[in-house]
This record gives C-alpha cells, structure tokens and sequence, in this order.
C-alpha cells in the first residue's frame, strides 16, 4: 500500500472511530479510496461505530460443494473485499451475532454556518461533540483546534467528549462555526518556543515487550513519528495501535502543536495477527489430487499475498479458546499509562459501547473532577474490576456497558478505571487510596473479598476533604444502577449548590477585602508620594539657599578683593601724581580742568600745559574714576580722552588754558 493510502486508512479510523484495519480498508475500497465519499456512506448507517467482523466461533464447519473433479471444494472467502451488506447479510457459513450489528440510532443533522456559507452534516447522536469538530475540520481543511461551535440551545457550552444524545438535541440543529485567529505575542512565542523544543518520547511495543526512548523535533508530524516507529518495529502505519496521544489528534499535527509534554510515554502494538501463523489446515476428503485447505476455505500459497491479509484476518479463527488478556498488564510503574491500557483493553473486551475512562493517573481524575471550584466540579467514579469475580463480566456487559448507564456516567461522572486481578496492581491501587482517603475507606477496600467486584465508587469533595459518597456494587441490574447513580447525583447537586453559595460568599468577602487593600496601598502610595516631594522640595531649597551663601560669600571676597586692588593702584599712583601747580604760574603755562561728575558733582583742578594725559587720568583714578569704568570725554570735539595716545600734553590736546571734561560710566 502506498504511503499516501495509509495517510487515507489513518484519517479514516480517525474520523470515523472504526479500529478494525480490515473493515476500514473494506469501506475505502467501496468508495474507491475517497475520504469523504467513505466517511460519508459509513456515518448515515447510524452508528457509533461500525462493527468490526467477529472471528468465526468453533461451532462453524467447513462446508463443501459438489464438484464435477474432485466431488469437493473447500467454500473460500471472495476475492475482492465484500460490501458492508454482504457482511452483514446472513450466509451458510456464519451467522452475526444481534450484539455486532448496528443499532438503529437517530441522525441529527446539523447546519454549520461560516461566513455567507453552510454545511449540512448528517451525525449519529451516539456519537460525540468533538466528531462534528472532527467532520467539519475534514471538510474545511480547517485544524479542529482552532474551531468553535456557538449556537447550541443549552446552559452552558458541552465539552468535546460529550455524547450528543445525552443533550436532547432535535433532529435538525444550527451552530455557527468561528474560527480561533487569536495571535496574540504570549501565544505566538509560546507556539515557536514548542516548535524548536526536543521531543523525548518513551514508546513501548506491547508486540515484541519492547521500549524505545527517541528524540524527536517539534516540528515533526505525528505521521512521521509513526513511519519512524514503523521502520523500527517492523509494524506497518495502517497497523498500527496507540495509546497515549490526545484525543482529536490528526496525523498532520506537529508535536509542537499536539499538546503533548516534553517527556512523554506511548504504546503502539500491532493490530492484526502475526502473518506468519496461518490458521490450522484442515485436510477436505477428495482424492489424493485435493491440496490441504484452511478451515476458512484458502490455500496455504495465498497467505503469501500480504496484500491480502488484512481482509483475510476477517475471517480467520483460533481453534482453540484462548483465555482473555488482563486488562491491564501486571507490575507496570506508570500509573497513568496503566490507565490508558486499562481504558483501552476494556474497549477491546467488552465491546465500543462503554463509559469513557479518563486517560491518566488516579491523581489527575481526581484534579480534574474534584479539585476544581464548586460551580465546574463533577463527580468521580472509580471502577475497580477483578478478573477473578464471577460477576464481572455480567456487570460490564449489561449493566456498565449498557448505552443508558455508559452515557449517564460519562456525561455526569469522571470516570476511572483499574484492574485489581493482579495483586501488585491491587497494592498500588491500596497505597494511593489510603493517600486520597481517610483510613476507613482504605480498610475496607483492603478487606474487600473478591466476590464482592466489581465495585464503583463514587467520590467527591467536601470542605477540603474527600470522601467516597457510595459504594456500589457489581451485583446490580441497570434499573438499580441508574437508581444508585441518580441518587448519587442528586446527593451531589445538593451538595455543589451549598458550596457554590460558600464559594460566592467567600469570593464577595475577599473582593470587599482586596479592595480595600488597594484603596489602603493607594493612599498609603500617596502619602508617601507626598512626602517624596516635600523632601525632595526641602532638599532643593536647601541646596539653592548653600548655593546662594557661597555665591555671595564669592562675590564679597571678590569685590573685597577688587577693592584691596584699586586702593593698591590708588597709592601707588597717588605717590606718582605731580602736586597741583599753585594759581600764580605764568600764563599759558598751566591750564584748569573743570570736571563734571556722574553724580552731577563737579570738581576743579590746575594742571600743567605741558604735562601728558596719563597725569590728568591718574589724578581722576586718585579721585575714584579709574579709566577701566569710566570715559573721559571732551566737551568739543567730543571724544574719548582714554581712548587716545597718553604721552600726548594737555597742550597738544588743546585742553588749554580751560577745559570741561565729563566723566561717564562705561
């Protein structure tokens, strides 16, 4: 078979439910390997899942027919695979069973509205939420995880794994189909963090008893793990038989986008018989001409076709009764692995119909039913099964399987199951029990006698405890399980509706108390913001008020010191400066300055004609008026005497025989 066939076998089972290899590949070659032409013409037959072909029991005889050669010829199965019909149609050889053929189950259909476009898909009510996701994804080439139904007429949303006959839908629904485009940073770094991560998956083969660890990418497709395992156990893809993926999961999915954890454990094992154990051959009277028939009517060469095997192992049969297999293997470490093969080994024994087991760890059923708040909690059933009680396999198969009981359980109940027949797994189930428990419940169960099995308890939550609610026992018939069961719920409602009062309470309570925490931590951030401030306000002033004393401490030295300078320069000029000539010098030898002071002050002095200019600047420096601060000027022309060359005599300057200069602030 190509690779591309097994990729349609793999969508098929999954789409469809139908474990059996052989049945599937039977509906595929009818519908000449189209996908949806084969979900499509096994879905409307209104069932949950098609009936896989049972081996022939060991009543049945090879009959044979009269030939014109050898007077008989061993009856052979058809060459090509026979239609649904033909399997169930009742022949010579085999009669079903009234236990494999399908029941008459109601279709809902249901309008899935997307956009301006509907489709119209046709579901068994026995089927689940999570397959009209299934369907739908196939047939908008839409990933399931990013679907989400709206519109259904009920109180709250259903979960994926919940049995739609259970929501009492009418024959015709609508649900409106959005699309999860939310790519919001946290998830998108999240996404491509899990893509880029190592993958170390612990696959067992329960074919040949074997474990592999292997590293896989992120980025690799669960198809592509299964080639990988396939190439390593010698167990072709179509062939192959999980446990431990998460449910809705296609074989397009990347281990980055399946949910899984980093370290994670599987279990694959073959799903057909060993090819090279053909059935007994039984020798047909005839002559020494006659070849050595098999009791299902083929000849040995045939089983060489391996092409031909899966529709071949339909019809072929253990002679002898062989005694059935554990439900769940003897002394295994993993609890939730144990779990997992448990749900999966009673779904092989008793059949599809049954209630669904939750795949994990004794801890984890009871996290996700009790551990939750009040208003989402469930209650949880544990199933404890022994092989050795003779009422074992009457409760499964009338009363635990039955479709009133499995769906009344799987809508109301989490419910996990566990095989006491070994006595190893009997002490682990003891020691986690008396962890969950009070001692009461613990004793008892130790001192279970195992006639008394099958059991069913039925847990819960109250005040921060758990306690087992009831103790049902496998000697019941359907009408007083429902009984127990719908006591139970009802003990339980009442029970969820006070807490869910409490819950609410407690819930107001504390959202009045952290309110006014934060009003307290608001004001009490404002305080001491308000502080922050005047602190930092003081500590500026503070540092303007130094700032400006050094300044003017600065500012006093400097004119101090300015001041020591200019009386410095004032005696020493002062000791150059010529006397005043006295008024009775000859004419024109002395001239008289009048000057006229800023501060309208007006002063007089006599100079010498032929004395330079540097004598009358150093007489007004004397006087207070350094030439640095202060100009000179001439009242016609005017101009600036400082200005002008200094050695120049008064004369030459023409300030003779009188003059007035003005002194002027620079």
């Amino acid at each position: 078979m190509s690779i591309n066939r097994e990729e349609i076998l793999a969508d098929f089972q999954a789409c469809t439910g139908i474990e059996d290899v052989g049945e599937a590949f039977m509906h595929l070659e009818d519908a000449n390997w189209d996908l949806s032409d084969a979900v499509y013409r096994v879905l409307p037959q209104g069932s949950q899942e098609l009936p896989s072909m049972p081996l022939l029991d060991d009543s049945v005889q090879v009959i044979g027919e009269t030939s014109s050669s050898s007077g008989f010829q061993a009856t052979r199965p058809p060459s090509s695979p026979p239609s649904l019909a033909q399997l169930l149609q009742p022949t010579p050889l085999t009669s079903m069973s009234r236990d494999f053929l399908p029941r008459r189950t109601r279709i809902l259909n249901f309008s899935i509205v997307l956009n301006d476009k509907t489709t119209v898909i046709g579901i068994p009510e026995s089927q689940s939420v999570g397959m009209i996701k299934t369907l739908v994804s196939s047939e908008l080439d839409i990933p399931v995880c990013k679907l989400e139904l709206s519109g259904w007429k009920l109180d709250r949303q259903p979960r994926d794994t919940t049995i739609l006959e259970t929501l009492n839908l009418p024959k015709e629904n609508t649900l409106y189909l959005s699309v999860n485009t939310d790519d919001r940073d946290a998830a998108t770094e999240e996404s491509v963090s899990r893509m880029t991560q190592i993958y170390r998956l612990s696959i067992h083969d329960g074919t040949h008893n074997q474990t592999h660890a292997i590293n896989f990418p992120g980025t690799k497709t669960i198809l592509e793990v299964k080639r990988d395992v396939s190439d390593l156990t010698n167990i072709p893809v179509r062939n192959q038989l999980w446990s431990g993926w998460p449910s809705q999961l296609t074989d397009d999915v990347i281990l980055g986008a399946s949910g899984i954890n980093l370290v994670h454990d599987l279990v694959v094992k073959e799903l057909i018989k060993e090819v090279n154990q053909p059935p007994e051959v039984v020798p047909i009277p005839g002559g020494s001409n006659s070849e050595p028939v098999s009791d299902d009517g083929s000849t040995a060469d045939e089983y060489e076709d391996a092409s031909d095997v899966v529709m071949e192992d339909m019809f072929l049969r253990e002679l002898t009764p062989s005694r059935p297999q554990p439900l769940m293997p003897e002394g295994i470490e993993d609890e939730a692995m144990a779990a997992i093969l448990f749900a999966e080994g009673f779904a092989q024994r008793y059949g599809p119909c049954h209630p669904m087991f939750f795949p994990g760890s004794l801890d984890d059923a009871m996290k996700e039913a009790c551990h939750q708040p009040a208003r989402d909690r469930k209650l949880l059933a544990v199933y404890l099964h022994h092989d050795g009680s003779v009422s074992s396999n009457v409760f499964c198969t009338q009363v635990l399987c039955s479709e009133s009981i499995a769906s009344f359980l799987t809508a109301n109940f989490i419910i996990w199951g566990w095989d006491l027949t070994a006595t190893s797994n009997r002490q682990r189930l003891l020691n986690t029990i008396a962890r969950h428990f009070d001692s009461l419940a613990s004793r008892t169960l130790r001192n279970f006698e195992v006639d008394k099995l099958p059991l069913l308890l039925i847990v819960t939550r109250s005040r921060a405890t758990n306690e087992v609610l009831a103790m049902i026992p496998g000697s019941l018939n359907v009408d007083e399980m429902m009984t127990q069961l719908l006591h139970a719920v009802e003990m339980f409602s009442e029970q969820q509706r006070v807490e869910m009062a409490e819950e609410e309470e407690r819930s107001a309570r504390e959202t009045v108390k952290r309110e006014q925490d934060e009003a307290y931590q608001l004001s009490l951030e404002a305080d001491r913001a308000k502080e922050e401030l005047k602190r930092q306000g003081e500590a500026v002033k503070q540092r303007q008020e130094e700032e400006q004393r050094v300044k003017q401490e600065q500012e006093k030295r400097l004119i101090e010191f300015t001041q020591q300078q200019k009386e410095m320069q004032r005696q020493e000029v002062l000791k150059r400066l010529p006397a005043e000539p006295s008024a009775d010098q000859p004419a024109g030898s002395i001239t008289c300055i009048r000057f006229r002071l800023p501060e309208g002050k007006t002063s007089t002095r006599r100079f010498l004609a032929d004395e330079p200019l540097q004598v009358l600047l150093d007489y007004l420096l004397v006087e207070g008026f350094p030439q640095s601060e202060f100009k000179v000027l001439s009242s016609w022309p005017r101009k600036d005497l400082t200005a002008v060359d200094l050695t120049e005599t008064l004369r030459q300057l023409k300030l003779v025989p009188q003059e007035t200069l003005i002194i002027e602030e620079r």
